[in-house]
């Protein structure tokens, strides 16, 4: 006689501020996956935290501390140990609910997932240049592994013995709903990225500086194909080679 098995559970976590137009569709898509979806606001102006308790959120608000101790203090209020990791701008695809539902169905085989990632920009699917191939880690369980404590490009504490397997699907990010969007990110990333190096005691030199730049900006246009994605794909190029520069240049 045919097994039914259950499907080991998981919950999601949600970081989020200012952000009422998109964090419905971000939680809609995810109740076809779990009931327990945590969302932690950071000082929303907006209708952020009403528009995702109506969509059926645990919503927590919390002063912002750095993008991984917002996640660590969500994954301490889900219910399940294994967390699927999404931000307020990103839509889990059905493919990839499906995989996920299989890889959990009885239980997972490994320690953290790879989720293949699309950017939706400005309403454009970008599918060349240097945002593709992209996929992250976003699925892990918290009794073996947290976010690390970077105040950019935030990471998971992976250590060699975790077995970390790929799924299928995509989890679809629409980054910026306009280019002058992009450009405040670009210039608030920069900064965060100097404030940390010099922490630290980086260096950035002239290769650093003045190389760099016109290196990324080729290998994401020509060589990654950017240029086929049109006008956005130029842009997307040119100003991540100018993110590139400012912060090395602020570092400097």
């Amino acid at each position: 006689m045919y097994k039914k098995y259950a499907m080991t559970s998981l919950s999601a976590v949600i970081i989020t501020v200012n952000q009422e137009k998109k964090i419905a569709k971000t939680i809609e898509a995810l109740k076809a996956l779990t009931d327990d979806i945590v969302v932690v606001d950071s000082g929303s102006t907006d209708l952020t935290r009403k528009v995702a308790r109506a969509a059926g959120a645990n919503v927590l608000e919390r002063p912002w501390t750095g993008y991984s101790e917002q996640k660590n203090f969500g994954n301490q209020w889900a219910k399940h140990d294994w967390i699927l990791s999404v931000d307020d701008d990103e839509v889990v695809s059905p493919e990839l609910i499906e995989s996920i539902k299989q890889a959990f169905t009885p239980a997972p085989e490994a320690d953290a997932y790879d989720l293949p990632f699309r950017t939706v920009f400005a309403g454009k699917l970008i599918r060349f240049g240097g945002w593709n191939p992209e996929s992250h880690i976003r699925i892990f369980n918290r009794k073996k592994i947290q976010w690390n404590t970077d105040a950019v490009h935030e990471g998971l504490t992976l250590k060699p013995e975790h077995i970390i397997k790929k799924l299928t699907g995509y989890v679809h990010h629409y980054t910026v709903d306009t280019p002058e969007q992009f450009v405040a990110k670009t210039d608030r990333y920069s900064t965060l990225f100097a404030e940390k190096g010099r922490k630290i005691g980086k260096k950035a030199s002239f290769i650093k500086v003045y190389l760099s730049p016109a290196f990324r900006f080729l290998v994401e246009y020509i060589f990654k194909f950017g240029f086929l994605d049109g006008y956005y794909g130029w842009f997307i190029a040119k100003e991540n080679a100018r993110y590139t520069y400012l912060k090395y240049q602020k570092l400097r």
